[in-house]
């Protein structure tokens, strides 16, 4: 955008000059606004904007403080779990100790009476498997086309 050349000095030897009359409608749009604060920004900033070759040095930096501020966010947090963490575990321990003795000859003795049923679920298993391969067997013997010839 254009500066307008403006006088030096207004009738009574003062200031830039007489200003135009803006009107007030100019304030209340977003146009007239960024183009009051255009007008106001000086030309060497507008070039620099401009040029692109701040932008990767600026990009670099923003990468580099928003991964610092990650890795901020990172041990922070760990923090909090490992004091909170530590304190519910040296608030629980009596606990965790007392359910323990109470706990593990339960479970030896729940795992010790599941044991019978465990070898008759898997002899199961081993004998319905075989009787399957049997049935196989034979229903590939009665009908020679079913079988698969393995040594081709």
């Amino acid at each position: 955008m254009q500066q307008q050349p403006r006088a030096e000095t207004d009738a009574i030897g003062a200031g830039e000059g007489p200003q135009q009359s803006v009107p007030w409608s100019a304030w209340v749009t977003w146009q007239g606004w960024a183009r009051w604060c255009w007008s106001r920004v000086p030309q060497g900033w507008t070039q620099w904007w401009a040029t692109s070759s701040w932008r990767q040095p600026l990009q670099r930096v923003l990468w580099g403080l928003e991964g610092i501020l990650y890795l901020l966010l990172t041990l922070m947090l760990c923090y909090a779990l490992f004091t909170t963490g530590s304190y519910l575990l040296s608030s629980l321990w009596p606990v965790v100790a007392a359910a323990w003795r109470h706990l593990l000859p339960a479970i030896l003795l729940l795992a010790l009476s599941a044991l019978p049923a465990l070898l008759f679920t898997a002899s199961f298993l081993l004998l319905f498997s075989t009787l399957l391969t049997l049935l196989g067997l034979l229903t590939s013997m009665c009908h020679p086309g079913y079988a698969q010839d393995l040594g081709q």
